[in-house]
């Protein structure tokens, strides 16, 4: 009787279709599958019936299907409603990226022309490895290009060290929360503390106890100053990483910001996003979730092997259209990247 958790996150759509049909194959042999999931959409598609359980207690057993709503409120208690996607773009240019090449063992990218406007969401979407983390990576300062030029604010970043990319008011949230973007064995407390500037040869542990305290409230992170990250749940370490995020940024980069996280978290997750948006950040993030790469993106670029489409604006699109490009469909391999203004 196979049991997992999250078993479909971080794999493809097809890699998904894959593993379903190898559990239906084992159910028609009178194998039992236990599945393990807070993705509605798997559980109505998979299985047979659905246990809900809410705070270490059983609230319902249902048939499947079941509409998405009743085991929202069986799961939370309440109805979660999908924020509507403000309109936050303004005039003013945050990021231009001009003929840059990327260059790696397996693929070259050649990204002609892009511009991102302050307030701006782009969506990068594409099978993994197709070229989304490097254009992560170059923004964020940790990935050089062979060729280009990468201007923020006016400022041409493109030589310049990691840190003066932090200096320019950018930041960058991986997805590997425990390997990049928090450290095994230090505490809520201690992360805060490594973020603090230190007022001459010692730390400030009240003060930055203090300011620990103001983020687990503010971020609603459920755990104390003391509580070493590795013992978070995914949602709690993700609250923790953009709590650890400086304010204000002129652009943010984040690398599948809601994977593995609860329905709750994920709509807390894009609400944060969303207001820092209102306040002039740019967002480019990578997700596999079509549906969020759809619903909170302004503008969306398509990976498919070394090929890269054009921006497109997000109203445009279709969760089946955006899926065909990514197997491939994205017209032109030649087309250059280009933006309208």
């Amino acid at each position: 009787m196979p049991a997992d958790s999250r078993p479909t996150t971080g794999i493809s759509a097809s890699q998904k279709d894959e593993l379903f049909a190898a559990a239906k194959q084992l159910a028609a042999q009178g194998k039992s599958i236990i599945f393990v999931s807070h993705k509605l959409e798997d559980v109505n598609e998979l299985c047979d019936r659905v246990t809900i359980m809410r705070q270490g207690q059983v609230v319902g057993n249902l048939e499947i299907p079941c509409p998405d709503e009743t085991l929202v409120g069986l799961m939370f208690g309440r109805e979660l409603a999908p924020p509507l996607k403000p309109n936050t773009r303004q005039a003013a240019i945050a990021l231009t990226l001009e003929h840059i090449r990327l260059t790696t063992d397996r693929l070259t990218l050649k990204l002609p022309a892009l511009t991102i406007h302050q307030g701006e969401v782009i969506g990068l979407a594409g099978l993994e490895g197709s070229g989304q983390q490097l254009i992560l990576l170059l923004c964020a300062g940790l990935l050089k290009a062979s060729a280009g030029k990468l201007v923020v604010n006016d400022v041409d970043m493109t030589a310049k060290p990691y840190r003066e990319y932090l200096n320019a008011g950018i930041g960058y949230s991986p997805a590997d929360r425990l390997r990049d973007g928090l450290i095994r064995g230090l505490s809520i407390h201690e992360h805060v503390a490594l973020r603090t500037p230190p007022r001459g040869l010692f730390v400030d542990w009240q003060g930055t106890l203090e300011k620990t305290l103001h983020a687990i409230a503010l971020f609603n992170i459920r755990g104390k100053p003391q509580t070493h990250v590795e013992r978070l749940s995914g949602g709690n370490q993700q609250r923790t990483q953009l709590a650890l995020l400086p304010v204000p940024l002129n652009l943010l980069l984040m690398e599948h910001p809601t994977r593995g996280l609860d329905i709750e978290s994920v709509l807390w997750v894009w609400q944060q996003l969303s207001a820092r948006c209102e306040g002039g950040t740019a967002i480019i993030f990578t997700s596999s979730d079509l549906d969020e790469i759809m619903q909170y993106s302004d503008r969306v670029i398509v990976f498919s092997g070394d090929a890269v489409s054009q921006p497109i604006n997000a109203a445009e699109l279709t969760v089946d259209r955006l899926g065909q490009m990514i197997g491939g469909r994205v017209g032109d391999r030649n087309q250059a990247l280009s933006v309208s203004s």
